[in-house]
């Protein structure tokens, strides 16, 4: 067993369904009843956030180091971001820090990479939507990703900080979303969408979609993260 950490909190609705996810994943992988060991710091977010919005990358890159200082130092083998929008500096962190890192944007592009499809959809908040890290990740991968113009990017972003954050799930902001992601689809033609945010699978899901293929990031990074517990 390897010995897993993360940097949660970002936010902590989604942190929580990490920690659910990588215990199911790794019990159910190994059809066993013990459980995984998980280094666990839960950072704060409106600082985080702060660098993200204002633009101040190095100190982002600086504030993140630090914090995975403390799950190396308690021995972690493998460590993640949980949360998309930090990856925007995740080149930066993974040369900055001694353990190795996983990322998120990488074991997504790959997930749509197995299943073959050329052109994809991003939500997110707005950083991780405009800021053209996934989309140079996709391109890598021989595929496409499109985002929404911009005033749907605004409302993905107001809607995200507002309420997906503090778990808040309202009935008109799902079905403002659909139309959003069914707007790609018959303007871009998309195969399928890339719930961008950790939060998003919190009130989207491939039940709301008949003619995409929704591609859940938290799930796909924990799958990335028990393959590496159990390797």
């Amino acid at each position: 067993m390897k010995k897993i950490g993360l940097i949660g909190g970002i936010g902590p609705a989604s942190t929580v369904e990490y920690y659910r996810l990588l215990i199911e994943g790794f019990r159910e992988t190994l059809n066993t009843d013990a459980y995984p060991e998980i280094v666990l710091y839960s950072i704060d977010m409106t600082e985080m956030l702060g660098y993200v919005f204002s633009n101040q990358l190095d100190k982002l890159v600086a504030f993140l180091k630090d914090k995975i200082s403390l799950l190396e130092a308690a021995g972690v083998e493998y460590a993640a971001l949980a949360s998309n929008t930090p990856h925007l500096v995740f080149n930066e962190l993974a040369a900055a820090v001694n353990v190795n890192m996983i990322s998120i944007v990488e074991a997504t592009c790959e997930a749509i990479q197995a299943q073959g499809l050329k052109k994809v959809g991003l939500l997110g908040t707005k950083s991780t939507m405009s800021r053209g890290f996934y989309q140079r990740a996709a391109a890598h991968h021989g595929m496409e990703m499109v985002i929404p113009e911009e005033a749907s990017q605004d409302y993905i972003h107001e809607k995200y900080m507002g309420e997906l954050v503090f778990n808040q799930i309202l009935p008109e902001t799902k079905n403002r979303l659909i139309r959003i992601v069914e707007d790609l689809r018959t303007d871009h033609g998309i195969e399928g969408i890339v719930l961008g945010g950790t939060e998003l699978p919190l009130i989207l899901s491939q039940g709301d979609f008949d003619s995409l293929t929704v591609f859940n990031t938290t799930e796909i990074h924990v799958g990335a993260l028990v393959d590496k517990m159990v390797d």
